[in-house]
């Protein structure tokens, strides 16, 4: 733990759903759910400014914590499996569920930080391990029994903010239907509990996927057999860079992603316009390769995730609660990304991978989970954590809108987060989490490369 950052615990309680829940449920896993059986958790951080009233610490325990704990049970009553677990459904065999019982709840740690809140929610360079302790720590657990959801609340007297901290076990659910919730909550404690939901409530019907080619076999068997490098996304409280990481944050402003987007038109043999999307990930993905220093002789790795409820047949709801993602696979030579036209051959390559994927989602289904681990063996692939469609930045629990968002698991899985840019309709944020040289170098490289496309 960074000396800059030392939290206080000032309690830790259990929020419990609503009177009125269901009594108990068992919710069976998809194949979608099977991919995160041995995932990473899902880390965030929201970071949130306080009007100088709000400044001090018995304010904060008296006022905002019952507000947030209240309003966080009425919206659990409605995600009430968040509150359960993870279980195996008997000792001998390998199938799992979600199971909910009345008596559940979420871990709700408070807490209180003497550190610089302006530092730690800043968007240069600082270190990670300070920043990395505003999230809270999942129960104990065994492999019979895996909590779903932790949350930690931490105030900052000094300079008067307060930051949400999220632990989320992905098999819990994907980026959408995480939001789904946590703007619920927001909804509901800004309106004091009069607007408890977000409509339309959310939808736990694992029964609508289908499963024709039987996926989900052939991924629990993928993720469980001795020859699976668990080791690769361990469950894991702790950070797996230890070489001093630094989180930064960086954007590509409106503007930069027309011009990106103006000479992929005119340069690219293909006659129309890339999405903002792939025009970003491609100059971060290139800016990335160039600073890990990979050699020309390899093959350089991206992944992203690809929303399939509205790709499957037949098609799923939007407020289908559960995971529904899958990989966006994009593969090129080192050599071409570095080279003078990097930025248009990597964003060919992410276009074409995301024809296919609006073409056919489920192209070689069967053979995700064994080519992403072959690739996370690689050590060449960088990944994409979150999305500009989320819209982290309006969720307002009766406060004011965030400053910043983190998403910090990514520290573990080397992934690049996304969300969109704070304060500019268009533009971008891209969230990374390296060790101080390599983003020194990534940070020279995106700005020069960007000075470069505004003269050009």
């Amino acid at each position: 733990m960074g000396k800059a950052n030392i939290i206080r615990i000032l309690n830790e309680t259990r929020v419990y759903p609503s009177s009125g829940c269901v009594d108990e449920a068992t919710i069976p896993l998809t194949f979608f759910d099977a991919i995160w059986i041995h995932g990473q958790l899902v880390e965030r951080i929201f970071f949130y400014p306080l009007p100088q009233h709000y400044s001090t610490t018995d304010h904060f325990i008296n006022s905002i914590v019952p507000s947030l704990t209240s309003s966080l049970s009425l919206t659990l009553h409605h995600f009430y499996p968040l509150a359960g677990k993870l279980i195996r459904l008997s000792p001998n065999s390998n199938d799992f569920a979600i199971h909910y019982k009345h008596g559940d709840s979420v871990p709700f740690t408070i807490a209180e930080s003497l550190a610089d809140f302006q530092a730690l929610s800043s968007y240069h360079p600082h270190p990670f391990n300070d920043v990395y302790t505003l999230v809270p720590i999942l129960d104990k657990f065994s492999e019979d029994s895996k909590p779903l959801l932790s949350l930690q609340v931490t105030f900052f007297p000094k300079n008067s903010g307060i930051t949400i901290g999220i632990a989320l076990n992905h098999i819990a659910g994907d980026g959408p239907s995480f939001m789904h919730f946590f703007k619920s909550w927001a909804l509901s404690c800004s309106s004091s509990g009069a607007v408890p939901l977000l409509q339309p409530p959310p939808l736990f019907d694992n029964s609508l996927v289908n499963d024709p080619r039987g996926c989900y076999s052939i991924f629990l068997q993928d993720s469980l057999s001795p020859s699976a490098d668990h080791k690769q996304h361990p469950v894991s409280s702790a950070p797996a860079i230890s070489d001093s990481p630094v989180c930064a944050t960086f954007s590509l402003g409106s503007d930069h992603i027309q011009m990106l987007k103006n000479n992929f038109y005119k340069k690219s043999k293909q006659n129309k316009t890339p999405s903002s999307f792939a025009v970003t990930c491609a100059y971060a993905w290139v800016c990335f390769v160039k600073a890990q220093g990979y050699s020309t002789q390899q093959r350089a790795n991206f992944c992203f995730t690809v929303d399939c409820r509205e790709r499957l047949k037949p098609l799923l709801p939007a407020n289908f609660f559960g995971n529904c993602i899958g990989p966006g696979f994009v593969e090129e030579d080192v050599e071409k990304l570095i080279g003078e036209d990097g930025v248009l051959v990597a964003c060919d390559a992410i276009v074409t991978t995301i024809e296919e994927c609006r073409h056919d989602v489920l192209r070689d289904v069967e053979g995700w989970m064994r080519k992403f681990g072959a690739w996370v063996a690689n050590g060449r692939l960088l990944t994409v954590a979150g999305s500009p469609k989320f819209g982290v930045y309006g969720i307002d629990f009766g406060w004011g809108k965030p400053c910043k968002v983190e998403v910090v698991s990514i520290a573990k899985t080397g992934a690049m987060s996304l969300a969109e840019r704070k304060d500019e309709q268009g533009g971008i944020e891209l969230g990374f989490v390296m060790p101080k040289a390599i983003m020194d170098e990534f940070s020279s490289l995106f700005s020069k490369g960007l000075e470069v496309l505004i003269s050009s």
